[in-house]
């Protein structure tokens, strides 16, 4: 399976493989190894590369079996997909076979090692982390802070799925002659098909009423960036450069509810979202609690059931079975 990359940036055709690996350095796609197994094949490689607002993409074949070893993704994503011939992913000491069509999502803070058959043709998303997390929110996820874990396993997204049919729009956009608000509209559609298809530890919010004021989303997203602080009605009166009334009387018109009451709202789906992950190092509720500012532990467990239907020690119980 291939797809029309008619309208790329530049390309590469005809050009050794650690040529392509120096390509993509020098742009910041990914710091990585590359070692090429077996006997080498001169100027076999190539490569088309292409820039859509946030996102990089590149799709690349060696012409020979290949190796390439990722210490750290440090601010980003990758989605991986093998076009043709077939691969294998490596970390934490485990294996992944990956076919033709399946794609596995690369997330910071883990080590990789990927390897590729001598007739593999890959596609590579590298998507920033930031703008994962902001596209996330936007559709309605919560994350338990930190980057967002996808579990490393192969999805075709080839043969069924939104992605393929928005990577084809995506390659076949001339961004010449594209608007950047029409890019960011795709990238985040894409980011969407992402978490729809690639299982990860983060879950959809049906709780905190949602608003499409822009001082609400700006404060939403404000308050998801700094969860474990004491955010104050203050704080959020300079961010959006409005009276304190005039603070009060959004929220009431489009939440029903008072800031501080949503910023704890906020913070409470959070912990249900870590206490319900797959996080094996959280000890017990005390601590996720104090780690968000709840230090009167009785109101905290009260505030919990009111808001997510049930304690938080019962919840932790269900996520350790």
């Amino acid at each position: 399976m291939t797809f029309s990359s008619s309208c790329f940036d530049q390309e590469l055709m005809d050009v050794s493989a650690f040529e392509i690996s120096n390509f993509l350095k020098s742009k910041s796609f990914a710091d990585h190894r590359l070692i090429q197994r077996g006997s080498r094949s001169a100027n076999v490689s190539s490569l088309r590369y292409k820039a859509f607002g946030p996102l990089q993409i590149a799709e690349y074949s060696s012409g020979s079996s290949m190796e390439v070893r990722i210490p750290n993704l440090d601010d980003a994503y990758h989605l991986q997909i093998v076009l043709s011939g077939e691969g294998h992913c490596v970390f934490d000491g485990t294996s992944l076979p990956i076919q033709a069509g399946d794609s596995i999502m690369l997330t910071p803070g883990t080590e990789y090692t990927l390897g590729y058959s001598r007739d593999c043709v890959q596609l590579s998303v590298r998507i920033p982390l930031e703008f994962l997390h902001q596209s996330a929110r936007e559709f309605g996820y919560f994350t338990a802070g930190g980057p967002i874990r996808f579990i490393p396993r192969g999805v075709n997204v080839i043969n069924e799925g939104p992605i393929r049919h928005l990577l084809r729009d995506v390659l076949e956009f001339d961004v010449r002659n594209t608007s950047e608000r029409a890019q960011l509209y795709y990238a985040k559609l894409l980011c969407h098909g992402i978490l729809q298809s690639h299982e990860s530890g983060i879950c959809l919010n049906d709780r905190v009423n949602p608003s499409e004021h822009r001082h609400i989303a700006q404060i939403r997203n404000y308050v998801l960036d700094h969860l474990t602080e004491d955010i104050g009605i203050g704080d959020l009166v300079e961010l959006c450069r409005i009276s304190r009334k005039s603070l009060y009387n959004l929220f009431e018109k489009e939440t029903g509810q008072t800031p501080s009451t949503y910023i704890r709202q906020l913070k409470l789906e959070t912990i249900y979202s870590e206490l319900s992950g797959d996080d094996r190092n959280i000890r017990n509720v005390t601590e996720v609690a104090l780690k968000y500012g709840f230090t009167n532990l009785g109101r905290f467990s009260a505030q919990y059931r009111e808001h997510i239907g049930e304690l938080p020690s019962e919840t932790l119980r269900r996520q350790s079975h």
